[in-house]
């Protein structure tokens, strides 16, 4: 009886594994062509206009649809996005973008 039970408990680890490994594995086929990505935001924006909205929804769709003057690399430093350049005055007042000139 005991042969048994082991045999059992064996083959049931052996089938939980199987079946582990097969919903890992790929589909075996690649993907081409168009690629769809999809977001389910927690609320609905109120507008799309991020320059009169300070709501999180709006910000969190604007942010991947519009491209700022610079960006964030993935250390925190700005690097250059819609503007190719940029200084800032001695007195730290005043900024001075060069737009790319593709950007529309």
């Amino acid at each position: 009886m005991m042969k048994s039970s082991k045999l059992f408990a064996l083959a049931g680890v052996t089938l939980l594994a199987a079946t582990t490994l097969a919903a890992c594995s790929g589909s075996g086929s690649s993907a081409k062509g168009e690629k769809t990505f999809s977001y389910i935001y927690e609320t609905d924006p109120d507008n799309l206009n991020y320059l009169t909205t300070a709501k999180a929804a709006t910000a969190n769709i604007t942010s991947n649809v519009v491209d700022g003057l610079l960006e964030n690399d993935r250390y925190g430093n700005f690097v250059p996005s819609m503007a190719e350049d940029w200084s800032v005055s001695k007195d730290g007042l005043t900024y001075t973008y060069t737009i790319r000139k593709d950007a529309k």
